[in-house]
């Protein structure tokens, strides 16, 4: 409805335009209020014949994500559930948590993994800030190209071992493409409007990522090249038309994700002072800055003081095994921004790393040991203790920051 809204104003149908709109309206509330479970914080996996909603999570939940359509709070509990270890392994989302009855590691529809709902998820979580288990998909996904034969997704995996389904295609399409638009939609918030001529670049940028270039992103029939930098004193994004003799778009608004501690000390395009608004989350906040565009590269500068980050960069297990990596299942920031609360999860026994930027940041850490890795970089450890009983553990990172 919200899709046929925009093509009808496009082709100057304002009347059918403005009905599809107030639709769209109405039926959303509709959606966030059916499916809610409010005493279990979560979207149910249906309505029965009866209406009564069916008491399941899901990934299929990520679905409305992706589209932007679901409550901020809402989603943002649902992504809390799908975070940890009974839904997320190292390969990618169960479609339901191996935790109901219903589960099996090897069931097409009850328990599997299917790369298709693990791009969902990204997407999804990248939609509502969610920077980290989003990665975790992300990485997921990508990473199957590089196991077995190169460049080719399976279709369907068992979630209890990392291993395709005997029923599993071995190359999907789907699958595939749940690489791409996790990065562009997602990681790097890519949105075009060809009638407009505008592009927002909004990117969750990985705290140890420096640098990185997209080339040829269309935006109707012009081409614009993107070149983002980091460092400790800030972000520089710049930006050129592809091809000199291609239409020139008219803007870009670039909203890079920044840490909430992070101040922004001065925003300049060209080195000329712009101005900027700042967007907060729960979770991060957005820099909006409007660059209007020419012929010639433009350049913009973010100095920020106190920018901080984490990253946990997951990897495939060997095939046949259990999934063993770390979660970070929610993030929550005290109002006053100087501590930080991480839950994680991971396998009783084991330990793990977590690279810091920015770690002069830190006044202290509780829940895990700030030390140096061996490239030299910071780098948390979190080590869960032995259990008899249970394979997987739950844990409490706070790190307080200085003032």
């Amino acid at each position: 409805m919200r899709a046929l809204s925009s093509l009808a104003r496009l082709t100057g149908k304002e009347d059918a335009s403005k009905e599809l709109a107030k639709n769209f309206a109405q039926q959303k509330p509709l959606m966030n209020e059916a499916f809610w479970l409010a005493d279990k914080k979560r979207f149910a996996f249906a309505l029965d014949n009866n209406n009564h909603p069916v008491d399941e999570p899901t990934v299929l939940a990520t679905v409305p994500m992706w589209f932007g359509l679901l409550d901020d709070t809402k989603a943002d509990a649902m992504i809390t559930q799908l975070a940890d270890l009974d839904q997320q392994t190292d390969w990618g989302m169960r479609i339901i948590s191996d935790h109901s009855p219903k589960f099996s590691g090897a069931g097409y529809h009850y328990g599997s993994v299917w790369p298709l709902f693990t791009g969902w998820a990204a997407v999804g979580e990248y939609r509502y800030h969610r920077a980290h288990p989003a990665y975790e998909n992300l990485r997921a996904n990508a990473l199957l190209g590089f196991d077995g034969s190169l460049g080719h997704f399976s279709e369907v995996l068992s979630s209890a071992y990392y291993q395709s389904l005997s029923t599993s295609s071995p190359h999907q399409i789907w699958s595939a493409a749940m690489v791409v638009s996790p990065v562009l939609r997602g990681l790097f918030g890519l949105a075009p409007e060809a009638a407009a001529g505008t592009l927002t670049f909004a990117p969750h940028v990985p705290a140890d990522w420096n640098s990185f270039a997209i080339r040829n992103v269309a935006i109707g029939p012009a081409r614009i090249d993107l070149h983002y930098f980091k460092d400790l004193e800030g972000i520089t994004l710049e930006a050129k038309p592809s091809d000199t003799s291609s239409p020139t778009p008219q803007t870009i608004d670039f909203q890079p994700a920044i840490s909430l501690r992070a101040k922004v000390l001065s925003v300049t395009l060209n080195s000329r002072p712009a101005q900027f608004h700042l967007q907060p989350s729960d979770t991060d906040q957005h820099v909006l800055v409007r660059i209007p565009l020419s012929a010639e590269a433009s350049t913009l500068r973010i100095r920020l003081k106190d920018d901080f980050g984490l990253d946990c960069d997951s990897i495939l297990p060997a095939l046949g095994s259990t999934s063993e990596g770390l979660r970070i299942v929610s993030e929550a920031w005290l109002p006053s921004h100087d501590r930080l609360r991480l839950a994680v999860s991971g396998r009783a026994g084991h330990q793990y790393r977590l690279s810091v930027w920015n770690p002069a940041q830190i006044a202290s850490v509780s829940g895990a040991k700030l030390s140096k890795g061996p490239d030299g970089k910071a780098e948390l450890l979190v080590q869960f203790p032995s259990s008899g009983t249970e394979s997987f553990a739950h844990a409490t990172i706070s790190l307080q920051f200085v003032k």
